[in-house]
C-alpha cells in the first residue's frame, strides 16, 4: 500500500474507531424516528476529544425551495449563546479585570438598573438576580426589529420590574441578566460584544462561520430557515417571528463550529482548567432537577456522568450542546423546527453508553392537528372525548396539550380556533391558572388589552401568587388607560 493511501486509511480508521457500526445504525434509526414523530429537520454531530465520530444532516434548510440541510448550514442557536457570554465573563475574571462578587452599580453606573447596588455578577450568571426578561416588555414585540445593539436593548431591561423580592432569593431564568453581562463585557474591554466574540473565542478556536448580524437573515443553504412543522403537511415559516441576537442568545452557528468551541474549552484554549471548571460546576438548583452554573447546566445522568450543557429554542429553532468532560464526548444538535433537542442528545448519549433508547412519541396535539387536516376542526371540537378514547386515553394527559394545540392555530393566524381550544382546556382544567393566562395572552397579542386583563385577573383569582399574570397585568396597565 502506498504511504499516502495507508496514512489516509489509518486516519479514517482512527476517526471512527470509537463508535461501532451498531451504534451508528442506532443513531440513524433514532433520527428517523424523530422525523416521523416530530418532523425533525437539522444537523447532528458527535465527537470524542479530537475525533468526529458521527455527523448527519436531515431535512430541509428551506422547505419552500427544497434546499437540504448540510453540516455547514448555520442555525440560530438561541439561548445556547449564553455559554459564550459566560466564557467571555470568565476570561475577564481570569485576567483580573472583574470580580464575581462585584456589584452591577459599580460597573454600569450609567444605567438605572433596579437594585443594581445589590446585584452581583455571580447572580447574573446564575439567573438569581431577579432582573427578569426584557422580551416581556409590552413594546418589545412591536419594536424588536429596530434593535441593533446592546445599548438599544438596555432601556427594555431597565424598565422591567424585579421578579423576586431580593437578589439571590431564587433561580429565575433571565434573559435580561445576560444582556447586562454583555454590557459589562463591552464596558470593561472597550469593544463591542461581537468584537469580543471574534477576538476572544472565534479566532482562538477556528470558528469561521459563526456570527451575530443585524438584521438577522435566514438564506439557505448558508442559513436554515426557522419553521414550526406540526405534521408532514402543515408548517409555518417562522422567519418573521425571529428575535434579534445579542449576548443572551441568537447567534448563527453550525455543528462544526460549535464542536470547535467545545473542544476549545476542553483543551484549555479559552480558559484555564480551574476557571473552566468553576464556570461549569453547578451552583444553584433549577427546574429540571440539575444545577445551573455560570451560563451552563450541570446534570448528572442515569449512568453517572456529569453533563455540561446548554440548549436553546425560538419560534422555529432548537439547539443543544452537551459535553462529557471526563470522557471527552461532545454532542451538538441543531434543529430548524421547534423540537425538544434534549430528547435527541439524551438518546444519543444513551446509545454511546450502551443504554436503552427512549423512543420518541407523537404528542397528542400533533395527532389532533392531523385529525383536523383529515376531518376538520369542528370534528375535533365536537368529538374530542371519543378521540381521546381512540388514542387509549381517559382524559387529556396535561393542560400543556391545549396550550400547544392552541399555539398551532395562533401561529397559523386562526385566532378563532386558538380561542376555542382554550375554551376546551378551561372546561377540562377549570382550576388551572395557565388556561386563563394563555387566553389572556391570546387577547394581548391581538392588542385587545381590556379582554386580556379580564383573563389575567381570572388567573389570579385561582392563584393569587401567579407571577406571569401579575407581570402581564403590569405590562399592559399603560394600555388600559
Amino acid at each position: 500500500m502506498k504511504p499516502v493511501i495507508f496514512l489516509l486509511a489509518l486516519c479514517v480508521q482512527q476517526l471512527y474507531a470509537q463508535i461501532n457500526t451498531q451504534q451508528k445504525l442506532k443513531i440513524d434509526t433514532l433520527l428517523q424516528q424523530f422525523v416521523e414523530t416530530k418532523q425533525f429537520s437539522g444537523t447532528v454531530l458527535v465527537a470524542k476529544n479530537n475525533d468526529i465520530l458521527y455527523s448527519k444532516s436531515v431535512g430541509l434548510a428551506n422547505k419552500e425551495t427544497a434546499v437540504p440541510n448540510k453540516l455547514e448550514t448555520n442555525f440560530n442557536i438561541a439561548s445556547m449563546g449564553k455559554t459564550f457570554t459566560a466564557t467571555l465573563i470568565m476570561q475577564l475574571v481570569q485576567e483580573g479585570k472583574l470580580s464575581l462578587n462585584e456589584k452591577v452599580a459599580t460597573i454600569l453606573p450609567e444605567f438605572a438598573i433596579k437594585r443594581a447596588d445589590s446585584i452581583t455578577v455571580y447572580q447574573l450568571l446564575t439567573h438569581t438576580s431577579g432582573v427578569g426578561n426584557y422580551m416581556m416588555h409590552v413594546n418589545f414585540e412591536d419594536e424588536r426589529r429596530n434593535l441593533k445593539s446592546l445599548d438599544d436593548v438596555m432601556p427594555y431591561v431597565v424598565a422591567m420590574e424585579p421578579t423576586s423580592k431580593f437578589p439571590g432569593e431564587s433561580y429565575q431564568y433571565s434573559n435580561s441578566g445576560f444582556i447586562i453581562l454583555g454590557k459589562i463585557i463591552e464596558k470593561l474591554t472597550g469593544k463591542s460584544y461581537n468584537e469580543n466574540l471574534e477576538e476572544r473565542i472565534f479566532s482562538k478556536t477556528g470558528m469561521k462561520q459563526s456570527y451575530i448580524h443585524y438584521p438577522a437573515t435566514f438564506n439557505a443553504p448558508k442559513e436554515a430557515t426557522p419553521y414550526l412543522a406540526y405534521t408532514p403537511k402543515t408548517f409555518v415559516n417562522g422567519t418573521a417571528d425571529e428575535f434579534p441576537g445579542f449576548s443572551d442568545g441568537g447567534m448563527q452557528s453550525n455543528v462544526v463550529d460549535l464542536y470547535r468551541f467545545a473542544k476549545g474549552l476542553l483543551n484549555g484554549k479559552l480558559l484555564s482548567t480551574a476557571m473552566r471548571d468553576s464556570m461549569w460546576n453547578g451552583k444553584v438548583k433549577f427546574s429540571r432537577g440539575g444545577m445551573y452554573s455560570f451560563g451552563w447546566m450541570d446534570n448528572e445522568n442515569s449512568f453517572g456522568k456529569h453533563i455540561y450543557s446548554h440548549d436553546g429554542g425560538g419560534k422555529g429553532f432548537s439547539s443543544d450542546l452537551r459535553i462529557v468532560k471526563e470522557d471527552g464526548y461532545v454532542i451538538v444538535v441543531l434543529i430548524n423546527n421547534r423540537v425538544n433537542p434534549r430528547d435527541v442528545s439524551d438518546n444519543i448519549l444513551r446509545i454511546l453508553y450502551n443504554k436503552e433508547v427512549q423512543q420518541p412519541i407523537k404528542f397528542l396535539e400533533n395527532i389532533l392537528l392531523e385529525i383536523t387536516e383529515a376531518k376538520g376542526f369542528d370534528y375535533v371540537y365536537n368529538n374530542y372525548k371519543q378521540i381521546l378514547k381512540e388514542q387509549g386515553m381517559d382524559k387529556t394527559p396535561n393542560p400543556w396539550v391545549y396550550i400547544m394545540f392552541s399555539d398551532m392555530f395562533e401561529n397559523m393566524k386562526d385566532m378563532e380556533k386558538a380561542l376555542k381550544v382554550m375554551e376546551m382546556g378551561r372546561a377540562e382544567f377549570p382550576n388551572e391558572a395557565s388556561m386563563y393566562n394563555v387566553t389572556g395572552q391570546l387577547y394581548a397579542n391581538q392588542k385587545k388589552y381590556k379582554e386580556a386583563a379580564e383573563w389575567f385577573n381570572k388567573a389570579l383569582a385561582i392563584n393569587s401568587n401567579d407571577e406571569f399574570a401579575k407581570m402581564m397585568l403590569n405590562n399592559i396597565s399603560s394600555k388600559l388607560k
